[in-house]
């Protein structure tokens, strides 16, 4: 009897202390603590789809790369250059010989106007005027001779002299500023025509140089390909097999208090199945006796660290 006694003794020893946990002020406490939004997606709604019903739209083929019709630009640009740098050295080749051909044809040019027959009409215009000149002034210089000197005669005479002489100066340079008037306008005339037979010959060459390459075949042509633009595909039908969504009964009528009061007995529920596991966890047994030690705030903030 006595050893029963030690070991009922050493069990009532070891027994896990009784604590109690009011389970509906825990749920107030959860209810009022913030709520975090749910991390799992929604299902998505489904929709019924008879057989038969769609169809597809032709596919477009995909447009060529950007990369690919970056490379045909380059390629065409330098085709530009190198016909550009062709045609240029040809144009080159053919005026090497026009310097040699303006001065010929400078020289037909003033050969077309008697540049010896004006020269002579100068000459002989001066002439002309020369002897005027002179018959116009010797009996100026005979006045001058016989006249005394320091008389108003002789001063006379050589006023009239020194007037003749600068008439015949002024005359002299109207002859000559004629003559080389109408030698410069002969020369612009030659210059004139002289550009207008060099722009002509420019004109011809270039003419021809285009014609030789354009009888050439493009190196676009030969060496790239055209781009080809796939046609699109022509629309065609494809059939679904029909789509069945079930869903679980679910009465629609139920009283909102019904449904309310079903929701606090499973939240309940849950509770008092967390409570035990708490207190199983911490090595507490639960009971409703008054005089237990309240644990109340010790579980709702297991609750809310959950």
């Amino acid at each position: 009897m006595l050893c029963l006694a030690l070991m009922l003794s050493a069990c009532q020893g070891r027994q896990s202390p009784r604590v109690r946990v009011d389970l509906a002020r825990a749920a107030q406490a959860v209810a009022l603590s913030p709520v975090l939004p749910p991390s799992a997606p929604l299902p998505a709604q489904a929709v019924a789809v008879p057989p038969d019903s769609a169809t597809l739209q032709g596919l477009e083929a995909p447009v060529p790369a950007e990369s690919l019709r970056q490379r045909r630009a380059l390629a065409l640009a330098s085709i530009a250059q190198q016909r550009a740098a062709v045609r240029e050295r040809l144009l080159q080749a053919r005026l090497q010989g026009l310097p040699e051909l303006e001065a010929r044809w400078a020289a037909e040019l003033r050969a077309e106007y008697d540049l010896d027959a004006i020269r002579a009409e100068r000459d002989a215009a001066w002439h002309e005027a020369f002897q005027q000149h002179g018959q116009a002034r010797f009996p100026l210089l005979v006045a001058l001779i016989f006249t005394a000197p320091d008389s108003d005669a002789r001063r006379e005479a050589q006023a009239r002299l020194d007037q003749h002489d600068r008439a015949w100066q002024q005359r002299e340079q109207a002859i000559e500023a004629a003559y080389q008037a109408r030698l410069r306008r002969i020369e612009q005339e030659i210059a004139v025509r002289l550009n207008a037979r060099r722009r002509e010959f420019v004109r011809n060459a270039e003419q021809e140089i285009q014609a030789q390459l354009a009888a050439q075949p493009d190196p676009a042509d030969l060496y790239l390909p055209p781009p080809q633009t796939p046609s699109p595909a022509p629309p065609r039908k494809a059939s679904f097999p029909p789509v069945r969504v079930s869903m679980p009964a679910r009465a629609p009528h139920n009283a909102p208090r019904t449904r309310l009061a079903a929701a606090q007995q499973t939240r309940q529920a849950i509770l008092r199945q967390l409570a035990e596991e708490w207190a199983q966890s911490n090595g507490y047994t639960l009971t409703d006796a008054p005089r237990a030690p309240d644990y109340t705030d010790t579980f709702i903030r297991y609750l809310l660290a959950r």
